[in-house]
C-alpha cells in the first residue's frame, strides 16, 4: 500500500469516525430535547401547584382575619358588658353604704 492509498484509507476511517460522531451528537441533541421537554412539563406542574397553594393562603389568611376581627368585636362587647355590671355594682355598693 502507497501512501496515497493509506492516505485515502485514513481519510475514509476519519470520515466514518466523523459521520459517527455527527450521530451521536444528532442522538444526545434529541435526547436533551426530550428531556428539557419534560422539565419544563414539571416546573410547569411545580409552578401551577405553587399557585393553588398561594391562593389556599391567601384565602385563609383572609379568613383568619375575618375570624379575629368577630372575636374582636365579640370581645368588646364582652368588655362593655364587664364594664356595665361593674358600674352597676359599684351603684348598689354605694347605695348599700347608705343603708348601712
Amino acid at each position: 500500500m502507497d501512501n496515497d492509498q493509506l492516505l485515502i484509507a485514513i481519510k475514509d476511517i476519519f470520515e466514518k469516525k466523523v459521520e459517527e460522531v455527527k450521530r451521536e451528537v444528532a442522538d444526545v441533541k434529541n435526547h436533551m430535547g426530550v428531556i428539557a421537554e419534560d422539565l419544563k412539563s414539571d416546573v410547569k406542574a411545580v409552578a401551577e401547584g405553587y399557585s393553588i397553594i398561594d391562593r389556599k393562603i391567601d384565602n385563609l389568611q383572609e379568613d383568619m382575619d375575618r375570624k379575629y376581627d368577630n372575636l374582636q368585636k365579640d370581645m368588646d362587647t364582652v368588655k362593655n358588658y364587664i364594664i356595665a355590671v361593674d358600674t352597676k355594682l359599684n351603684e348598689h355598693e354605694i347605695i348599700l353604704k347608705r343603708v348601712k
